[in-house]
């Protein structure tokens, strides 16, 4: 019988090759165009660090996708069977790829993590259906009143306590000779889903809503006199008109807007790159009538056609441990999955996260309440009666009307 004898060398390259074949096998590809953002990036990659030290051989393959082709993207590819491993979805779009069947359910890597859905935030029940749970909440992004506090103070003006008060100030603050205004929101046609969230902001604090409990809603009293509020800061020139979502933004990281009823995400962007303005940014409850607020809250999912299913669920229920959700307030400046996790240390040099914090345990899913699923065409509907409304100055009135109707019959061809 002939005896093979192999080198150490062979036996080397051997290896190597296996070694190769491994680092393939165990690569989780998570595109997310939140690698690129400021404050959610430290916090990734945190979460990569320590999950590929404590899974030796595992690569988190980070790939910063642009927002304008993210979410098309993300969806042709889920729906085509050659999704990523990680798929980040926010309120409309988690509710929308759980009916139709594309996540992998994630109780028993919950359970392997030790948490318990009953530890998450409120808007988490999003991503359960049945009893199921399919999604990781990462962040809430709560909204609420930011204001700066010297452009309040040199005008000899409080905080709004109400929607009377916030008027008045919105409109003592506007300088047109200093580019300065009061308040922000959209004013430009274009990009519905940043619309949809700025003005949905409004119409969730005065109490209203486009959808309530599946049915539209959009010519309630409430809605209505949000979209009354909305057309009169266009129509008397109290927000920067003709710019969009990051034009105005800029503005008010610049110091030259007052107000924003927004989320926690601008903290973070105002901290790097005006320490003036982050020096004297704070934030309230909104002083609307409604007493209520709305919050966009990113979920992780992980599609069922996944290469690396098993090591992508690890991965996002890693997100829950105590440590990442701590990351997430301190260096996210955000709300996380989980309450608990707000250093008292936090609050005390970042003055502006307690109505961060209040907000996020409360708030309303910005999603069409009973009709998430149908977010993406909600969003359009309610996204070309707004810029009716605004840009062809059609009454708030006739826009809740004509916009009802075209819920009605939009809903009508679901059944």
């Amino acid at each position: 019988m002939r005896r093979i004898t192999i080198s150490g060398a062979t036996l080397g390259i051997a290896a190597l090759l296996l070694s190769v074949r491994m680092a393939v096998a165990t690569e989780i590809t998570w595109p997310s165009f939140q690698w690129s953002e400021p404050n959610n990036a430290p916090v990734m990659r945190a979460l990569k660090k320590s999950f590929e030290q404590e899974n030796p051989g595992t690569n988190v393959k980070d790939l910063a996708v642009p927002p304008a082709v993210f979410w098309d993207k993300q969806m042709t590819d889920t729906v085509a069977g050659n999704p990523p491993d990680v798929v980040t979805l926010y309120d409309p779009e988690i509710r929308q790829y759980i009916e139709a069947g594309l996540l992998e359910p994630l109780d028993q890597y919950y359970k392997q993590a030790g948490i318990d859905k009953s530890e998450l935030v409120q808007t988490a029940k999003l991503a359960e259906k049945d009893g199921v749970i399919y999604g990781v909440p990462f962040q809430v992004g709560a909204r609420a009143l930011f204001y700066n506090q010297k452009l309040l103070s040199d005008a000899g003006l409080k905080p709004p306590q109400n929607v009377d008060e916030l008027l008045d100030a919105i409109r003592k603050l506007r300088k047109p000779a200093a580019q300065q205004f009061g308040f922000m929101t959209v004013s430009k046609p274009g990009n519905q889903s940043v619309a949809y969230i700025e003005v949905n902001a409004l119409i969730v604090g005065f109490g209203g809503g486009f959808f309530k409990d599946g049915k539209p809603n959009a010519n309630a009293p409430q809605t209505v006199a949000a979209l009354r509020f909305l057309k009169t800061l266009y129509d008397e020139g109290l927000i920067p008109r003709g710019m969009d979502a990051n034009g105005y933004r800029q503005l008010f990281i610049q110091g030259k807007v007052a107000m924003y009823a927004t989320g926690p995400f601008i903290a973070g962007i105002v901290a790097k790159e005006n320490k003036d303005t982050y020096a004297n940014l704070r934030a309230a409850p909104l002083p609307l009538p409604g007493k209520t607020t709305m919050a966009v809250t990113v979920f992780l999912g992980v599609p069922k056609a996944a290469k690396n299913k098993e090591l992508a669920a690890k991965l996002i229920t890693r997100m829950l441990k105590d440590d990442i959700q701590t990351l997430i307030v301190t260096d996210g400046k955000t709300f996380p999955g989980r309450p608990g996790f707000v250093p008292a240390n936090f609050v005390a040099e970042n003055p502006w996260f307690k109505a961060i914090e209040e907000a996020s345990l409360s708030a309303k899913s910005y999603a069409p309440d009973g009709a998430e699923q149908y977010g993406a065409e909600v969003v359009k509907i309610v996204g070309e009666h707004i810029e009716t409304m605004l840009f062809e100055n059609v009454s708030a009135e006739e826009t809740g009307k004509n916009l009802q109707k075209a819920l009605e019959g939009f809903m009508a061809s679901k059944r």
